[in-house]
């Protein structure tokens, strides 16, 4: 179920092929209190998405085996299917940004290395503050 209200728990989708960032992303996630998906590669991100769905966001790195998170996104996005969405990457090309924002307005990027408190901002930014800080009741809800 797809949290409507801050009393519910968000359901996020986080993919990373790297295993550290994914732990430490999904934990962040955690804090916020969402129910957190993990996958750790683009194919079982997209599986994730036509099968665990729907998310209330999705924080996915580009580069990854298989299928990159912007391409999963777009994908999701023709099948109708569309994202709130944090890309990360620690790319740095100038299509990137371009890429991102053809996502539509709930799709934010942030570069690597980031700090959590980048992280809460751009899922703020994203989800339009529907999200409250760590810290407060409706975050730490179980």
């Amino acid at each position: 179920m797809v949290a409507t209200d801050l009393n519910m728990r968000l359901r996020a989708l986080v993919a990373d092929d790297d295993p550290e960032m994914l732990e430490m992303v999904a934990r962040a996630l955690d804090l916020f209190g969402a129910d957190v998906v993990r996958a750790s590669s683009g194919g079982e991100l997209l599986e994730n998405i036509a099968n665990a769905g729907p998310f209330d966001v999705v924080v996915t790195d580009i580069s990854m085996p298989w299928m990159s998170g912007l391409q999963v996104m777009h994908s999701a996005q023709a099948a109708g299917r569309p994202s709130t969405v944090v890309i990360m990457t620690g790319l740095r090309d100038s299509r990137i940004p371009e890429q991102v924002a053809s996502l539509g307005s709930r799709a934010v990027l942030v570069h690597k290395p980031f700090s959590i408190d980048e992280l809460f901002a751009a899922l703020r930014t994203c989800l339009g503050g529907a999200i409250p800080h760590p810290g407060t009741p409706a975050a730490n809800a179980s």
